[in-house]
């Protein structure tokens, strides 16, 4: 009997130990696993840290290129836009190191060779900055004594006056039933500091003391264009066909909240163009001769306005007057050089000039320089344990502000990268 009892002692024994071991192995794991997920998050932490920081690089670089663009020696080298090819330009900046960029492959050297050039495998950052003053600006509201407002005003009655647009004004939803002049209407008196409405009438409509929850007209400028989405008669439709045609390239917008007001001809959208010289051609008793949209005014219209857009990048316009003697005389015109001479060598007609019975108002709202700019940078960090890290900024940045700064007053603002005016980080 005793052998048996110790027997049963062994065997309890046993069990023991492998409970033991079953539970060391789970707090084992367990353990591990924790480890894991800590490292994976100071990693992600750490990766973030890095992508917000190349962001910020882009910014910052991108404000040097800025000041660079309006000093002086290169305000007169045609107003070239040496923005738009921000990517390229600070490209052995923001790229890999031994990548095979093309500043490498242009210059003949790899960026290994060169101190503070490049960067670490799996870390860059891309750059895209867009002119501000290439859209209407919203914010004219704001100034009810500002010439450029009944300007703006008439430019987006032109906008969405083609019949394509008809459905997005006679939606059967109450915010979307609005026609287009009380829609620009409500996008003017949300931003204008008084109570009565745009047409004249007094009082403002109380649209928004019927929504539930109920909300008040804000009466002071936009602080950002998502802030659109409180107007009344604002809605998905209108917002893609008019605000934001494409939401991956925030170039494609065709209104803006920030800038003076004018629209520089030489970085505007042909829409945005197109709607300007339409309200400016319209004669003084009020016959539009872009209502028709099959009128030989139209079709040279989009004819003049094509071939600048194609040629304006090399051949800016360095004054309106420029600007408005090429599109009453396209063929003396450097920007429509290339359009000119296809037509001497195919026989084909010859480019046709269209006249603007409002010179004056092409005088006031258009502009050939600009100050404001968007930049969007994004910082990017790819690790093989966690993936793919991003972050996101839009700064918005005047580059000569008309106003005291906090730097020494006898150096220029645009040196220091200008005044930013808006900044969000994603």
């Amino acid at each position: 009997m005793a052998a048996g009892k110790q027997t049963n002692q062994r065997g309890m024994a046993l069990i023991m130990v492998m409970i033991a071991l079953i539970i060391l192995t789970a707090m084992t794991a367990d353990f591990m696993e924790g480890n894991k997920v800590y490292l994976q998050t100071a990693v992600n932490h750490r990766d973030a840290v890095k992508a917000e920081y190349l962001a910020r690089s882009g910014v910052n670089l991108s404000r040097l290129l800025l000041s660079v663009q309006s000093l002086p020696m290169f305000k007169k080298a045609l107003n070239f836009p040496f923005w738009q090819f921000a990517d390229m330009i600070l490209e052995p900046f923001s790229t890999h190191r031994g990548d095979g960029s093309l500043a490498e492959e242009a210059l003949g050297f790899s960026l290994d060779e060169a101190e503070g050039l490049g960067l670490p495998d799996g870390e860059e950052f891309s750059l895209n900055i867009v002119d501000e003053e290439s859209k209407l600006n919203l914010n004219l509201g704001a100034h009810p004594t500002s010439p450029l407002k009944t300007l703006v005003f008439n430019s987006m009655m032109a906008m969405m006056e083609p019949e394509m647009y008809n459905s997005i004004f006679e939606g059967d939803d109450y915010r979307d039933e609005v026609d287009r002049e009380q829609v620009i209407c409500e996008i003017f008196d949300w931003a204008d500091p008084d109570e009565d409405a745009c047409t004249g009438a007094a009082g403002e409509e109380s649209y928004y003391s019927m929504t539930n929850p109920e909300y008040e007209r804000k009466n002071a400028p936009f602080d950002s264009l998502e802030e659109l989405h409180f107007v009344h008669g604002i809605g998905d439709d209108f917002w893609s066909a008019f605000v934001e045609p494409d939401p991956l390239d925030p170039a494609t917008r065709t209104f803006t909240i920030w800038g003076p007001g004018k629209v520089n001809v030489n970085t505007a959208a042909p829409s945005t163009l197109v709607a300007s010289l339409c309200m400016i051609a319209t004669e003084p008793n009020g016959n539009n001769p872009c209502l028709n949209p099959y009128s030989p005014f139209v079709q040279n219209l989009v004819t003049l306005i094509n071939n600048m857009i194609n040629m304006r990048t090399f051949f800016p316009y360095s004054t309106v007057q420029e600007f408005i003697k090429g599109l009453e005389n396209p063929i003396e015109s450097p920007q429509n050089m290339l359009a000119v001479l296809m037509a001497a060598q195919t026989g084909g007609p010859q480019l046709a000039g269209i006249q603007l019975a409002n010179k004056q108002a092409a005088n006031t709202l258009f502009t050939t320089k600009s100050q404001v700019f968007s930049i969007y940078s994004e910082g990017i960090v790819s690790n093989p344990l966690t993936g793919e890290t991003r972050k996101r900024i839009h700064a918005v940045v005047d580059i000569e502000p008309k106003e005291p700064s906090m730097i020494d007053p006898s150096q220029s603002m645009a040196a220091a990268g200008g005044k930013v005016l808006y900044w969000r980080q994603e």
